[in-house]
């Protein structure tokens, strides 16, 4: 009974130190190495909390592994690459951020920017970060307007 304990006991840490991934399996062409990325977003100089946040890689090679997230309440947003892989892969990104509220009853909904819509799309935005390493930046998106979005 000690030699089979023994041996699963020596099969579990040669197991583990091969590399076992518990994580989920990467999809084929996924970046090697992805490095942490955290940016902290501000309006007018004040923390922006619930904002969505996402990179777009301007090499077109790279273009399909989207990296996003969401700030929380000091406006940090923790970049992760398709939701699952904490990090972003080297490269330029142009960097868009929006938030919107909804306001009004179940029958009548009217959503509401509440950043200026050129930090919406990546070929308006005027933010853009570099990631060569380990990154962390700040972004201001200034002051706060509430526009309606057209239904």
């Amino acid at each position: 009974m000690k030699n089979k304990i023994g041996f699963l006991f020596l099969f579990s840490i040669l197991h583990f130190l091969n590399g076992c991934n518990f994580g989920p399996a990467r999809p084929a062409g996924f970046p090697d190495k992805l490095y942490p990325c955290e940016l902290t977003i501000l309006q007018d100089g004040t923390p922006l909390q619930g904002a969505r946040v996402a990179l777009s890689h301007q090499d077109e090679n790279k273009k399909n592994w989207g990296a996003a997230g969401i700030s929380d309440a000091e406006g940090v947003v923790r970049i992760y690459t398709y939701g699952k892989w904490q990090g972003a892969p080297a490269g330029t990104f142009k960097v868009t951020v929006i938030k919107q509220s909804v306001e009004g009853t179940e029958n009548k909904e009217i959503t509401y920017t509440l950043i200026d819509e050129k930090f919406a799309e990546p070929n308006t935005t005027p933010l853009e970060l570099e990631i060569k390493g380990k990154t962390t930046q700040t972004f201001d998106v200034g002051a706060a307007i509430k526009k309606k979005i057209p239904n």
